[in-house]
């Protein structure tokens, strides 16, 4: 059985204009308790209301989006809508009010439909031949808002320059695809969170929770607040990873030419990049730091087996002093601080090469890490516990 929507289009009288101008210039609209005010990028005194609709669907399903509008996924709440069971869309457009309505109907196209067999939602928009011309080439032009009960799966494919915002949502699964816009996801928890965009960016706020796969080519950058789950994949191609924390079993972050900034990092993985910069405040777990060209930054606070590898670069490690570890340091030069006091070491030097064997407070330590910069400096500094409290805030991230 499929349901079908039914449109709805608002018309603005060009004398009411100016107190709808009004109204649009306030930061926030709320209609029934549910805030529908477009994005901050479409938030100006330009914007008209021109589709709104509302489906009865049921409480689980999936939502699948394929447009090339800006798109906005929020959740209905329970307090307003206690069996979760409906859907609602509002689309905004950025014209400056120089639309009339039989002129909006000919540049867009916009369906909802529910299929009760697959418990899909299907969104489905595109500009016709005539928006093309009017409205291909501007970015941002329109937005769809929509807000679905919160366990929805999400499928969305947004195409072109445009951007897609997805938020608090409890979901099975989350996968998402731009092209050159930027994906933003807060406080999302799924057993899946897959992003890849072609050349957009990657930003997450809150806290994401779940399998986690992000992705994104040439300039594209991720940022993160809070990353936690089983398997966590991070990776660039040509730009930066910046987050304040990774809480994971296992990790993946790679990149070709950028700079990595994380604060903290828990949990056991690779961290590979060819070219750029690594910095990672703090590290609790096992993991193989590689850069090709460029220099490395990390404190450990706890660790088994570790490796950091510099081909072409400098290598600053950090270690608490109460930590047993054995240490196996190689450099073109090594150099350990003069304040440094229980670190006991033994110096080799041969055909141009430092390497610096030793331990750190218990000689019969099983964890270990090796540091291998062969054309680089190894810098070695021993803290105390208390210093290390708070040492994530003073990376920049």
């Amino acid at each position: 059985m499929i349901f079908c929507s039914r449109v709805i289009l608002l018309i603005i009288h060009q004398k009411s204009k100016w107190s709808v101008v009004n109204r649009l210039k306030q930061p926030c609209r709320f209609f029934g308790g549910m805030d529908t005010s477009p994005s901050n990028v479409m938030r100006n005194a330009q914007v008209q209301t021109i589709y709104s609709d509302t489906l009865s669907i049921p409480n689980q399903g999936r939502l699948e989006v394929r447009c090339p509008f800006n798109l906005h996924v929020a959740p209905i709440h329970p307090t307003d809508f206690p069996r979760l069971d409906k859907a609602f869309f509002t689309i905004y457009g950025d014209s400056g009010f120089k639309f009339s309505k039989e002129t909006w109907n000919k540049l867009f196209k916009f369906s909802t439909v529910f299929n009760a067999d697959s418990r899909t939602l299907h969104v489905i928009g595109g500009f016709t031949e005539s928006g093309e011309k009017e409205l291909g080439e501007e970015a941002h032009t329109l937005e769809v808002y929509c807000q679905i009960p919160p366990h929805y799966e999400l499928d969305i494919n947004c195409m072109d320059n445009n951007n897609v915002n997805a938020e608090h949502l409890q979901s099975p699964r989350v996968h998402i695809q731009t092209k050159h816009g930027e994906c933003s996801l807060k406080n999302i928890i799924a057993e899946s969170i897959v992003v890849h965009s072609q050349a957009g960016n990657i930003k997450c706020f809150g806290s994401l929770h779940g399998t986690i796969d992000l992705s994104t080519e040439r300039e594209g950058i991720i940022q993160a607040s809070k990353l936690q789950g089983g398997f966590i994949r991070l990776k660039v191609e040509n730009s930066d990873i910046r987050v304040k924390s990774i809480y994971a079993e296992h990790f993946f972050i790679q990149g070709q030419h950028g700079h990595f900034r994380v604060g903290n990092l828990h949990g056991h993985g690779i961290v590979d990049l060819n070219r750029g910069s690594i910095k990672i405040g703090s590290i609790d777990g096992d993991v193989s730091l590689q850069c090709e060209k460029g220099d490395v930054k990390a404190f450990f606070s706890s660790t088994d087996l570790s490796t950091i590898r510099a081909q072409e670069g400098d290598v600053d490690l950090g270690i608490i002093e109460t930590t047993g570890i054995q240490l196996n340091l190689v450099g073109k030069r090594v150099q350990v601080e003069e304040q440094t006091e229980h670190f006991h070491m033994e110096t080799i030097r041969k055909a141009g090469i430092v390497q610096v064997q030793g331990y750190i407070s218990d000689e019969s330590a099983r964890a270990s890490i090796d540091v291998n910069a062969p054309k680089g400096t190894v810098h070695l500094h021993v803290r105390d516990w208390f210093s290390t409290l708070k040492l994530d805030r003073h990376l920049d991230h």
